[in-house]
């Protein structure tokens, strides 16, 4: 990576570039758990103006637009934590990191410089956080059909807490039934929010929920990244693999 004119140049393949892309917390927790870890405020801020500086070369208009995106997930994820950590359990990361890096991965690990998937990256979590305060009209009415209709598609249904076990399936199986048969860029979004959280899981302290994601990524993500985008589809093996790994002699 060098620096030109105060905007960073990526000089790396998409696999060097994705440990770049990485939380600082991702390669110093693996391996020096005992040194000083950034807080969640300077992480953030550090993963956000990473992420201005991937969108810069965009056009005027869409940078406008996307601010205005980034502004509402920060506005909607301002109170919400990401899941703690093996060696910082009382340091979770702000909630915003993830569509944060999500964006990047569609930036600068896929090179697609398309606005209106980057806005939905950064809104894929925002109806269901919301709590009934964003709907995909909202998002309609502020970022256009394009983006309300991926980010209708990504939002996970809600599922009520006396549901049965059969009845939960059934939504989950929709929900992943619909991703897979939607838009390539509407795909793209949700594997790459699915690589943030699996490079993420290796992080974490609760074995039995990295199994249960691990088991979940590898029979239904893993399909989809196969026939809709080979660089995604590797990332997803290795990282499933090094998870595993990771559950069985971390």
């Amino acid at each position: 990576m060098e620096k030109l004119d105060g905007h960073i140049k990526f000089t790396q393949t998409k696999s060097q570039r994705s440990h770049i892309l990485m939380s600082p917390t991702s390669s110093t927790n693996s391996s020096n758990p005992n040194a000083p870890q950034p807080t969640g405020k300077l992480l953030a801020g550090s993963i956000r103006h990473r992420l201005l500086l991937s969108i810069d070369p965009f056009k005027v208009q869409d940078k406008v637009m996307l601010g205005r995106a980034l502004t509402l997930a920060e506005e909607v994820h301002v109170d919400e934590l990401r899941k703690p950590a093996r060696y910082t359990p009382n340091q979770p990361a702000p909630y915003i990191v993830h569509p944060m890096r999500v964006a990047m991965i569609i930036v600068d690990e896929l090179e697609l410089k398309e606005p209106v998937a980057v806005a939905a990256a950064l809104l894929h979590d925002v109806v269901e956080s919301s709590r009934g305060r964003v709907s995909i009209g909202t998002i309609e009415e502020n970022f256009g059909r394009a983006i309300a209709m991926m980010v209708s598609i990504l939002s996970k249904p809600q599922i009520s807490s006396q549901a049965t076990q059969i009845e939960r399936d059934q939504k989950l199986n929709t929900y992943h039934d619909r991703i897979s048969h939607s838009s390539v860029e509407t795909k793209l979004v949700k594997l790459a929010s699915r690589l943030d959280n699996v490079r993420e899981a290796r992080e974490l302290a609760d074995k039995r929920w990295q199994q249960a994601y691990l088991d979940e990524t590898r029979k239904v993500f893993v399909p989809i990244a196969e026939n809709t985008d080979s660089y995604l589809h590797d990332e997803l093996i290795i990282h499933c693999q090094r998870l595993e790994n990771d559950i069985k002699f971390g």
